[in-house]
């Protein structure tokens, strides 16, 4: 189980991961904001991540259905009401963090808090990847006993990519001294960095 967090990418992210998986031919899971899915069958969703019972209703149809993988958005709000709690997490990904959700976390202290909540609960048989472009990147893991990897386009990272170019048709990146074309758009791929 692979859990993504941050203010924004998370339902890209997951999204993507689900598709390719399916492309490759896992049997996988999705939670998301948008949808979620049992392989090819959409459920619909309600809450960015589900209640615990929900939650853990949908994680046992996956499994009653073979699933190996399952990809899933992690809220702020999730991990404060522990909606969380109990689930073993193989890896988490960190995409950005931006002025969000005061409504409910009151300060941006305490939302950056929220998410590092997620992170401090990974086991040293996880991994944490990072978005090192986000100066918030380096507090999320601080406490974490995960295996910590980091991602960039602007700086220097364990996983770095560098946008070639950008068109209607994609990005031409590069990741790493390999080349990839990538049918998404610029932007997008700037929010997930």
């Amino acid at each position: 189980m692979i859990g993504v967090t941050g203010t924004n990418g998370k339902t890209t992210i997951v999204t993507l991961l689900h598709a390719m998986f399916r492309q490759l031919g896992y049997k996988v899971g999705l939670l998301s904001t948008v949808v979620n899915r049992i392989n090819d069958l959409e459920i619909p969703s309600t809450h960015t991540t589900p209640d615990p019972l929900q939650l853990n209703a949908l994680l046992a149809k996956m499994v009653d259905s073979a699933c190996t993988y399952c990809f899933m958005e992690v809220s702020s709000h999730a991990v404060v009401q522990h909606r969380i709690s109990g689930l073993h997490f193989d890896g988490g990904v960190f995409t950005n963090i931006t002025r969000d959700h005061l409504d409910y976390h009151k300060t941006f202290e305490e939302y950056i808090k929220a998410k590092q909540g997620f992170f401090d609960k990974l086991s040293s048989n996880a991994f944490a990847l990072v978005n090192a472009d986000d100066r918030n990147g380096k507090i999320m893991v601080q406490n974490s006993k995960a295996n910590v990897k980091t991602y960039s386009l602007m700086g220097v990272a364990d996983f770095k990519a560098k946008i070639l170019e950008s068109s209607f048709a994609g990005l031409m990146l590069n990741i790493d001294g390999s080349d990839l074309l990538c049918r998404l758009r610029g932007s997008l791929m700037h929010t997930i960095f």
